[in-house]
């Protein structure tokens, strides 16, 4: 009789699940989406409330929670904890920091504090930072043992400068601002009326995203395209290459989270074809010389300046944006995270088949009423009456 060696199954390669508030946001986009292809594949981002989420998480290596995922994603963290799966947080920024500024972030960080993180951080196998100020800030504040930096990776060019200029031309000089919502203010108080100055002269054409019209005077000088709010980072940022734009302005308010952040604004700049302009405080001060950008301070005057230089100099615009390129290229290539996605895959083993079967079967409920909490507030966020009604019943009808 013929003894058969029992066929084993082939040892499952397993995957690192990312949980994010938002699958095609800026931060998955330019944190993962860029590594290379042998990374990338072993890589699963899915938004926090996805139907998916308690198979995605029966059949990973480790968990990466994103940003706020610390606090915000319901039992998500006990329960991966629950079900010994290595976790790990990434941050780029200084939420400790951040909760000491309501005046600029507002007042949704109460738990951010140095004793609330470094609880959090138990039983966790590693942190991913984005920068190195915040992984030291992490290190001296003994937060977490095991902290590796992770920058962001340099999106794919969209639109490759021609290095023509707009002076003698019937082309516009193309200014854009790109940023979030808390650099609003000192856009419309420093950089807008920089630019309405240099309109009085010659052809401006100011291309804006999170900028809504009721924030921006009115101006005769100034035509102002306001682009749709697109929170997918790769659609907006190919919509914003197609204005062939030559500035990209990027006005930051002083705080004290700033030296924690990254540069991913060079990122932008590069892939769109514009020369970045910032304002002279960090991180951007800490970059080196010559700058990958131009800086300026905030006032009008000092932006009208930079703007004007660049406006008349296309040799200073292809200077600028060379460094930027290069600046890219050494700081964001993507190398450090590759490195870091391999070192966490082979730490742990995968799930065999019976492991994911049994983590599904637990993960379900807790992660199915987290569901149904998110959805009731996301109609919640969409409906005033239902948000009415919500109040109304948690004060006891």
């Amino acid at each position: 009789m013929t003894v058969r060696s029992p066929v084993r199954e082939p040892a499952p390669r397993g995957h690192i699940l990312v949980v994010a508030t938002s699958r095609d946001d800026a931060f998955t986009a330019l944190f993962f989406e860029g590594l290379p292809p042998d990374v990338h594949r072993r890589i699963r981002v899915l938004e926090f409330g996805n139907d998916s989420l308690a198979l995605a998480l029966a059949g990973a290596t480790a968990v990466v929670l994103m940003r706020r995922g610390l606090f915000d994603y319901g039992s998500l963290r006990a329960c991966a904890a629950f079900l010994r799966i290595p976790r790990y947080y990434f941050l780029d920024d200084n939420f400790i920091i951040v909760r000491e500024e309501p005046e600029n972030y507002g007042p949704f960080w109460s738990e951010y504090t140095l004793e609330g993180v470094r609880e959090a951080l138990k039983g966790f196998a590693g942190v991913l930072l984005a920068s190195r100020p915040l992984l030291e800030y992490f290190a001296a504040h003994e937060l977490h043992p095991r902290l590796s930096e992770y920058p962001p990776i340099a999106w794919p060019v969209i639109r490759r400068r021609d290095g023509e200029s707009p002076a003698g031309t019937d082309e516009p000089f193309r200014i854009a601002f790109f940023g979030g919502g808390y650099r609003r203010d000192v856009f419309a108080s420093f950089v807008y009326p920089a630019i309405q100055r240099l309109a009085c002269r010659q052809k401006i054409e100011l291309v804006v995203s999170g900028i809504g019209p009721a924030a921006l005077a009115p101006d005769s000088h100034v035509r102002i395209v306001h682009l749709p709010h697109d929170v997918r980072y790769g659609a907006a940022l190919g919509e914003l290459a197609r204005h062939r734009i030559d500035v990209l302005v990027h006005p930051t308010p002083p705080t004290r989270n700033n030296p924690y952040k990254n540069a991913n604004v060079l990122i932008n700049a590069r892939a769109v074809g514009a020369v970045p302009v910032l304002s002279d405080m960090p991180p951007y001060d800490a970059l080196g010389s010559p700058a990958p950008a131009i800086l300026c301070e905030n006032d009008p005057e000092a932006w009208y300046g930079a703007l004007a230089r660049l406006a008349r100099d296309g040799r200073l615009r292809d200077q600028v944006f060379e460094r930027t390129a290069r600046y890219c290229d050494e700081h964001f290539s993507g190398a450090a995270n590759a490195e870091a996605i391999r070192v966490i895959l082979a730490s742990h083993a995968a799930p065999g088949r019976w492991s994911r079967a049994a983590r599904r079967v637990v993960a379900a409920a807790p992660l199915g009423a987290d569901r149904a909490r998110w959805l009731l507030r996301q109609r919640l966020s969409r409906n005033r009456l239902l948000r009415s009604a919500y109040r109304y019943l948690k004060r006891g009808g």
